[in-house]
């Protein structure tokens, strides 16, 4: 079994060495590509043929026929003989060194590798290679032959004719060796697809070193129809040889002067191995010395492969250099290819700034065609303004700086002269980088501008301004007639005394709940998906000590009595909603939020729960740091390919037609930004068919909300429906007085309240409210509500203004009251009352002048605690300014503190008592 084994690795093996040795073969001979070509096929088969046919004929001759003695060389004859061979040696000798400096210098300054990759580089490469192997070997030849290490032959054919002849075995051997490699890369082609070398001349050039061998032989061999024959076959195999080389120098013709530089080498080199054939014949009968063959030989030798070398460094330098000439081309081509056809505006300006540049980018932004721009100034389609940069930026250039980017607008031409050249075109804004413009020597001819199309981003962030006010006037529209739809729906439900219109009344009341809590959710997310776009802040969290078990409480007893759309109960008949809320310390929170966060939760879990408990649980950490709340269902769950898809904002795991569940996916979302907001984390664990828990973790202390409002505007209050808000007692309301209002000086006049909306629902809902405890007057319009406070004869307590309407805005009318009327913030409360829940509408309000913000639809409750709690403030002040009018000793003094709290000046506080009888008397 060990037999074929070891046959196999040693098969193995000789693979492998006959695999080098070809390697190193094809080193110096590039592959045969002539099939390639097939230019002369014929030929090429013929030149295989003779090759094989030389080596057989030289086989016979050397085993049965006997060669001619060896004698002395030619110096003994003629001294001079040995100067010729050492000239030819120094002459190979100073081409090897110039060919070695040239490898050296490739390997050591670093460009071997670029010369791997590039395949023009790597040609020459090759070439170099090669002479190195020729010039070597040739000046080897000759050293030894002219220190006399070599062997001599007598030409016996010679003397068979009565010549003589001196054969120096070591000249036909360099001619063996050499020859078909200086022929062979005259036969260099363009490399394959693959990168692989190509050669047309192989086969004659393998041909022209073998019959070397049979010519030497047939001059040596002591036969004289050998001879012969030998010599003959040898001149045979040339005439072959030469048909395929000079066909292949026709084929280099056509490839221009290049081409012909190398047919021109190709043709020289035929002729010189023509010409040594004819010497190599006329010392046979005695035409010439056997001397003077071998002076014209080592001549011939060192200027054949000497010029031989120049010329073929000649012609592939200027092969290489044209073929990169050509490469440059088609990259400058390619490169204004790329420049008319790029998406962004390409232009240039010549040295005095005319345009000599225009891509079709350019032309389709400004609607002025190539045509019409080429040789026009450029400044011409600028602002005088932009002039100046855009000339010191083109000076920047030219003078070899690199300038900052440059935002100018390329305008429109005058109207007459678009008119005359039939353009219509359009303003531009562009953001520009310059760069220099060279020529093809390098000289600068002018700049040229690569431009930013900043046409479209002005155009979005127009349609960005405008979808920000459309939001707001939407969530205006939409929360105002939800405002009159509940405040007038629950007016009627309290006064109803048939049970059953009752039950419908709350109906309507708990759809348009629903409806309010929809459209508070969807511009709560827009308005927080705004701020991450645009990388600002969202609305500052409110920090209320929050009793988090009474929250959970109302939360649970609430759910416990709702109904969904369809008007069943929110829990299933079989599902007992659990309240197992332990003791929990008061954290610092948003309350509202916080309802919010737990109430999408609690009612998300009773939506999916058709059996079993939905169970409210919580736990505080031992350190008092955190406190958790775990809602557990016993529900269908949620997919583990999904628990992450449903904190996205409107995704459900279920989002088809046929789902079981209203809604659009927007509670866990909203529950998730706000947990994170507060510094706490929410966590769902769900498994399906058994159920989920989630559980929200929040901090006692609450975190640094480091996407809050830089401006510190007040906190909007939003709806949650019917979820009352007594767990937390409010900062700005804490020791306020009840419902009822205080004693003034007046105490038979109720508090005197001024309406200012332009629907006439939010009028009647509001007079519902107050009219219990306040007189109110309706004022529709912003026009009719300044004129009121104009003329009237006691001024209101406190001033209710929409924001939103038609003609002149509830901002513009309180900017108005406080800027020109100078009506201060604590003696002329006014309350603006909007839908909108946009953050800039409240910063707007309150830097027109307004004393705070309450959103629709109102809360009783809410409404009547803002409304008296400036009553108090008010009432006190007022207090302070009717003592300073009645003390006249203090006329002559600085006003008080407080005075200068209520925005007036001291002279138009004590000297203008017809406003101040005004004013006194609305108490």
């Amino acid at each position: 079994m060990s037999a074929p084994a070891m046959s196999s690795e040693e098969s193995k093996a000789n693979v492998e060495t006959r695999s080098s040795c070809l390697s190193l073969l094809w080193r110096i001979i590039p592959q045969d590509a002539s099939g390639d070509l097939a230019l002369t096929p014929l030929t090429s088969k013929l030149c295989s043929w003779c090759s094989v046919i030389c080596i057989m004929m030289a086989v016979w001759a050397h085993c049965f026929c006997d060669y001619a003695d060896t004698r002395p060389a030619v110096k003994d004859e003629d001294p001079s003989m040995v100067w010729f061979l050492q000239l030819t040696a120094t002459l190979s000798l100073a081409g090897l060194f110039y060919e070695v400096s040239v490898a050296i210098g490739i390997e050591f300054i670093g460009l071997r590798a670029v010369f791997q990759e590039d395949l023009i580089f790597r040609r020459r490469l090759r070439l170099n290679r090669k002479m190195i192997f020729v010039l070597s070997f040739l000046t080897t030849i000759y050293h030894l032959m002219a220190f006399d290490y070599q062997y001599v032959h007598k030409g016996w054919l010679a003397e068979y004719h009565g010549g003589h002849q001196i054969v120096y075995s070591l000249r036909y051997i360099e001619w063996t060796c050499c020859a078909p490699v200086v022929l062979s890369v005259s036969g260099q082609l363009e490399h394959a697809p693959d990168g692989a070398p190509r050669n047309g001349l192989i086969p004659s050039s393998l041909l022209t070193g073998i019959y070397c061998i049979i010519s030497w032989q047939g001059l040596v061999v002591k036969d004289f129809w050998v001879g012969w024959a030998l010599i003959t076959w040898a001149f045979v195999s040339y005439f072959v040889a030469s048909v395929e080389q000079l066909a292949f120098a026709w084929h280099l013709k056509e490839r221009g002067c290049i081409g012909l530089l190398r047919a021109g080498l190709l043709v020289y080199l035929v002729i010189m191995i023509g010409i040594y054939g004819i010497v190599f014949l006329l010392p046979i009968p005695g035409w010439i010395s056997a001397t003077f063959e071998n002076k014209f030989y080592c001549i011939g030798d060192a200027s054949f492969k000497l010029l031989t070398s120049m010329m073929l460094l000649a012609s592939h330098d200027l092969s290489n250099l044209g073929e990169m000439c050509h490469r440059a081309e088609t990259i400058v081509d390619d490169f204004a290819c790329l420049m008319e056809t790029a998406s962004v505006p390409i232009f240039g300006v010549d040295p005095q700034g005319c345009i000599n540049q225009w891509n079709k980018k350019a032309a389709d932004l400004t609607g002025l065609s190539k045509a019409s721009a080429l040789g026009m100034p450029l400044n011409k389609l600028l602002t005088s303004a932009r002039r100046g940069e855009l000339e010191a930026m083109i000076r920047m250039v030219l003078a070899g700086e690199e300038p900052d980017t440059l935002e100018i607008s390329l305008n429109p031409l005058d109207f007459e002269e678009c008119t005359s050249k039939g353009l219509q075109m359009k303003k531009a804004m562009l953001v520009l980088s310059a760069a220099p413009m060279m020529n093809k020597v390098g000289i600068m001819t002018g700049v040229t501008f690569m431009g930013y199309d900043l046409t479209e981003i002005a155009a979005f962030q127009e349609a960005e301004v405008r979808k920000n006010r459309f939001m707001a006037v939407v969530s205006h529209e939409l929360r105002s007639p939800l405002h009159g739809i509940i405040g007038l729906v629950e007016s009627l439900c309290n006064s109803e005394k048939d049970e059953v219109r009752a039950k419908k009344m709350r109906m309507v009341t708990n759809c348009a709940t629903r409806l309010l809590d929809l459209v508070v959710n969807i511009m709560e997310m827009a308005s927080s998906l705004d701020a991450q776009k645009s990388g600002t802040a969202s609305k500052q969290l409110c920090r209320d000590p929050v009793e988090l078990p009474k929250i959970l409480d109302e939360i649970v007893t609430l759910i416990k009595s709702s109904t969904d759309k369809r008007g069943k109960s929110l829990v299933k008949p079989d599902v007992e909603l659990i309240y197992n809320v332990k003791a929990m310390p008061i954290i610092e929170a948003d309350a509202y939020k916080c309802t919010q966060v737990f109430y999408n939760i609690i009612t998300n879990a009773c939506k999916f729960t058709m059996k079993g408990t939905v169970t409210v649980s919580s736990q505080v950490d031992s350190d008092n740091k955190w406190v958790e709340v775990s809602m557990t269902d016993t529900g269908i769950g949620v997919a583990s390919v999904s628990l992450e898809r449903i904190f996205e904002p409107f995704e459900q795991e279920d989002s088809s037609d046929g789902r079981c569940q209203e809604g659009i996916g927007l509670g866990l979302s909203i529950a998730k930004e706000v947990v994170e907001r507060h510094g706490g984390r929410i966590i769902v664990e769900s498994e399906l068919g058994v159920g989920t828990t989630f559980l929200v973790r929040l901090p006692v202390v609450m975190a640094a909300d480091t996407r809050q409002s830089r401006s510190q505007t007040p906190e909007l209050e939003t709806q949650v429906p019917n979820v009352l808000q007594g767990s937390v007692v409010p900062k700005s309301f804490a020791g306020s007085p009840s419902d009822t209002p205080t004693a003034n000086d007046n105490p038979s006049r109720r508090p005197f309240v001024l309406s200012v909306d332009d629907d006439i629902v939010n009028q009647t809902v509001i007079q519902d409210v107050l009219k219990d405890k306040y007189d109110i007057h309706m004022a529709m319009d912003g026009h009719e509500a300044l004129e009121y406070i104009k003329t009237c004869k006691v001024l209101p307590d406190v001033v209710l203004l929409d924001v939103m309407m038609p003609g002149i805005s509830g901002i513009e009318v309180c900017r108005t009251v406080r800027q020109k009327l100078q009506m201060s913030e604590i003696m002329f409360p006014i309350l603006m009352i909007s839908a909108s829940v946009m953050g800039t509408a409240i910063e707007e309000a309150f830097k027109a002048g307004c004393n705070d913000f309450v959103t629709k639809p109102l809360q009783k409750q809410v409404l009547m605690a803002r409304i008296q709690s400036a009553l108090n403030i008010k009432m006190q002040h007022v207090k302070e300014v009717a003592s300073l009018a009645l003390a006249p000793q203090q006329s002559l003094t600085p006003a008080p503190k407080s005075a200068e709290c209520l925005g007036l000046s001291t002279k138009s506080q004590l000297s203008n008592s017809k406003f101040l009888d005004r004013l006194l008397g609305c108490t």
